[in-house]
């Protein structure tokens, strides 16, 4: 990992993206691609063949010992201690009032378990881990900025692997991993992703991370693979419906507000929050995340109110035009109950002027999985 003269930390691919004349913004403490040939062109090559990403900003974060399970359990809302070895699961830290802290990805590998937390939480997270800790049994090593992580993501995804990956990984099933090599060299081969497509996340070391990279572009080329950017990424994933946080989860908006209840295992014990997200899944009162279809061609942004009746009953947390649902404009926002009813007409204020949506279920967009 090294740094702009401006203190920006830049990934182990940063001189990749550059060269591949990618526009570079600060994103999580880091420099990133949000774009190279353009958004649009980006999201058809995940859609329609691959796209490569880099997600080297993530916190990748390593813990030991037996304890594990039993501690992480206590601080978050999904289960641990019932992972199968090799599976990956989907996870929250919350705050005692069922705010999240971050959305993470556990994987159970054989001697150690691998955390990954978003980049813009990741000291958040790390100072939360180590306040935690419990007395004894649980060792964390942080691998943040220097192991890397490459994501392919696309319906070739699994064509494109083939002769790369060893072991071969065609049955690999989702969200389990497997460690192995990449062109030879070692790697944590998960089969995750964050686009709405099949793919896989390579966790490599940083040293070789420029060299796969570039194999991968110019071997696969023919297939259809095509760098990728955080722009590409956003658009991917709100069409999928999946949650960005500091959007659709904060420490403010819990995961009953944001339809995640499907990760929420109260059976399992005591943990952070339980009691908060309780209460307010039974009260049902609370405002909650829906998806929004706009009437015509104005784009629903970040923060732009919505109302119902012309009174405001909630915000929109996300926006962007669908190409995979139409080119709609499509929106999250975060709604009264009363305004939550799929084919509720609300609208949604845009410099000073209300324009019809439609609350639609979530996801907008589900890949064909044949």
């Amino acid at each position: 990992m090294t740094m702009t003269d401006s203190g920006i930390k830049r990934t182990a691919l940063a001189d990749e993206h550059v060269a591949l004349g990618a526009r570079m913004v600060p994103f999580g403490g880091f420099e990133m691609p949000v774009q190279y040939a353009g958004i649009l062109k980006e999201h058809d090559a995940v859609r329609n063949r691959a796209g490569l990403f880099d997600l080297s900003h993530m916190g990748q974060f390593i813990l030991e010992g037996e304890g594990v399970p039993e501690w992480a359990d206590s601080l978050t809302i999904n289960a641990i201690g019932t992972m199968k070895p090799m599976q990956a699961r989907y996870n929250m830290f919350c705050n005692e009032q069922g705010g999240v802290h971050d959305d993470v990805i556990f994987y159970r590998l054989p001697d150690r378990w691998l955390l990954v937390v978003n980049a813009g939480n990741a000291d958040k997270m790390w100072a939360l881990l180590n306040a935690k800790l419990p007395p004894s049994g649980v060792k964390l090593t942080s691998l943040h900025g220097k192991n890397a992580l490459i994501a392919i993501q696309g319906p070739k995804s699994v064509e494109i692997m083939k002769g790369v990956l060893e072991p071969d990984v065609t049955d690999l099933k989702y969200y389990f991993c497997t460690q192995g090599k990449v062109f030879g060299k070692p790697a944590i081969i998960a089969r995750t992703g964050y686009t709405g497509e099949d793919g896989f996340e390579l966790f490599v070391d940083g040293a070789v991370a420029p060299q796969i990279w570039k194999r991968l572009l110019e071997e696969k080329k023919t297939l259809g693979l095509e760098p990728a950017g955080l722009g590409a990424r956003d658009v991917l994933r709100l069409e999928a419906g999946m949650p960005l946080y500091g959007h659709e989860i904060t420490e403010e908006i819990t995961p009953v507000q944001a339809g995640q209840q499907w990760a929420l295992k109260f059976s399992k014990g005591e943990f952070t929050g339980k009691a908060a997200l309780q209460q307010q899944q039974a009260d049902d009162t609370y405002r909650r995340i829906v998806g929004l279809v706009m009437t015509g061609r104005v784009p629903a942004r970040e923060g732009y109110a919505v109302l119902q009746n012309d009174s405001i009953v909630g915000e929109v947390r996300s926006g962007s035009l669908g190409p995979s649902v139409q080119n709609q404009n499509i929106a999250t926002a975060l709604v009264d109950k009363d305004a939550s009813k799929p084919g509720t007409v609300l609208q949604v204020q845009v410099r000073g002027t209300k324009h019809d949506a439609t609350v639609t279920p979530l996801p907008f967009y589900k890949r064909n999985k044949q």
